[in-house]
């Protein structure tokens, strides 16, 4: 399957590149995702990397988005 990681948050909307996982790997995922408020969290965008500080990840929202 293929997805993709989107943050939403008052500064916009980001969007990881798309990557092809396996079902185990999604699940891994999923529980990472868990501790997501943890501290910073950094991803590489379609255009770009991204760094979220702390204060902005608190107020973020994190999707892990099926594509295919």
């Amino acid at each position: 399957m293929e997805i993709v990681f989107k943050i939403k948050n008052d500064l916009g909307e980001f969007c990881s590149e798309s990557i092809e996982v396996t079902q185990e790997q999604y699940e891994n995922f999923l529980e990472i995702s868990k501790t997501f408020y943890n501290g910073n969290y950094q991803m590489i965008t379609t255009n770009g990397f991204l760094v979220i500080p702390p204060e902005i990840l608190s107020k973020s929202i994190l999707i892990v988005e099926k594509v295919k």
